[in-house]
């Protein structure tokens, strides 16, 4: 199937973009000087986002993040105070799949097209990266299932060093005055970046062959890049409530594969993954996919050291000391 970028999503946008926009879809020598002086006004719908772009981006942005390290992706409400930040800013980043449908809402609110995505001024940070769980077809019937690939892909650490090269190239484009500081920046992360890359393959190795059941199919990109298997989600599927004969069907391939282990996000409902481990035998850790959560992991690299550490704990793996 081939890939549709979201920009195909919000067609009444693009019609407008394209139609009163048009001389304005390129950013002017002028605009990029001017705000070289002053701090670019960046949107991130999530916060990894935001944390690579004050990782590389410094003081030279003033950085909003639009959904919470502990809020649902998919539910981010068009508040009047985001709106109003999305009316002023300069940049939008986003994931670039049908993770996002509130972003149409938010951007008629806001009224700044300028950043509808399709434009030059919407960065599509899914650009370049190989998705997981491409559907052949779509159906409903199937859940809340994603047109275009799982939108997750920065819970792989390799993805994010993809991710922040990206965002290294906008900035740089976007303010030319400050290109080597940029460039510097991102150099600095990439180098501290790859060794903590490198040290978790090789501390972790031991997670390779074990078994976890999540509560939503969030985590294929991380687990499968340290070789852990997803036995099963407690969603019977993608956002669809659990029932009560799912539930019992989980738990008896729990127990006769020997599962441990259900990671669980902080906005899904304690109650059904707790249910499942007692009777299973099971521990619930809780994890998110972004930095921020819990306090004092929001840089990129505490974030994975958290969840790859409590992953461990949980399954019973001893770190390894790279030699």
């Amino acid at each position: 199937m081939s890939k549709v970028r979201l920009s195909q999503v919000f067609p009444s946008l693009l019609l407008v973009l394209c139609t009163t926009f048009s001389a304005q879809a390129g950013v002017t020598p002028d605009s990029s000087q001017g705000k070289a002086t002053n701090p670019l006004k960046v949107i991130a719908t999530v916060p990894t986002f935001g944390a690579l772009l004050r990782e590389i981006g410094g003081e030279l942005l003033d950085v909003t993040v639009l959904c919470r390290c502990s809020q649902d992706l998919h539910s981010v409400s068009a508040t009047p105070s985001l709106m109003a930040r999305l009316a002023g800013a300069d940049l939008l980043f986003y994931s670039g799949l049908d993770a996002e449908l509130w972003l149409d809402q938010m951007m008629r609110g806001a009224g700044n097209l300028e950043l509808a995505p399709g434009a030059s001024s919407a960065i599509d940070m899914s650009a370049g990266i190989h998705l997981k769980e491409v559907p052949t077809s779509v159906s409903r019937r199937e859940g809340d299932i994603h047109a275009y690939g799982n939108p997750h892909y920065w819970t792989d650490p390799i993805a994010v060093r993809q991710l922040a090269k990206h965002v290294s190239e906008v900035l740089s484009a976007r303010l030319p005055d400050h290109a080597d500081a940029i460039r510097a920046r991102y150099a600095t992360f990439n180098e501290r970046f790859t060794k903590a890359i490198i040290r978790w393959l090789t501390e972790y190795k031991g997670l390779r062959g074990r078994q976890v059941v999540s509560y939503h199919r969030s985590w294929p990109y991380l687990l499968d890049r340290f070789g852990i298997t997803r036995l099963d989600t407690v969603e019977p599927k993608p956002r669809v409530a659990p029932t009560a004969s799912h539930l019992n069907q989980l738990i008896g391939s729990m127990k006769a594969q020997g599962v441990t282990v259900i990671i669980r996000e902080p906005y899904q409902s304690p109650d059904a993954a707790q249910f499942v481990a007692e009777a299973a035998g099971a521990t619930v850790i809780e994890l998110t996919t972004h930095p921020g959560c819990p306090d004092g992991t929001d840089a990129i690299i505490d974030h994975f050291d958290h969840n790859l550490a409590t992953l461990a704990a949980a399954l019973g793996v001893q770190q390894e000391t790279a030699r």
